[in-house]
């Protein structure tokens, strides 16, 4: 099992993170990482010794961070 912030991916691959973030957009997030459009993945992934498994946790808790500022400006409550 291996954590990064608030995300955690388990040795079946199941990802897990904040509900609401999640529900909102993590799981489109997750989708376009499995497409291979997802820029921090395509970035990590030309460093030397990347590990899949840490920079989709680290996609996902960037993502997070910009989340949680947009709910932080924008007054929106967290669902």
């Amino acid at each position: 099992m291996k954590t990064v912030g608030k995300f955690t991916i388990d040795e079946t691959g199941t990802v897990t993170g904040p509900a609401a973030y999640m529900r909102e957009r993590g799981s489109a997030r997750l989708r376009r990482i499995e497409r291979g459009d997802d820029i921090v993945i395509r970035f990590g992934l030309e460093q030397p010794g990347a590990d899949i498994e840490t920079l989709i946790l680290v996609s996902l808790q960037t993502d997070y961070a910009a989340y949680r500022g947009e709910v932080e400006m924008f007054g929106r409550a967290l669902r």
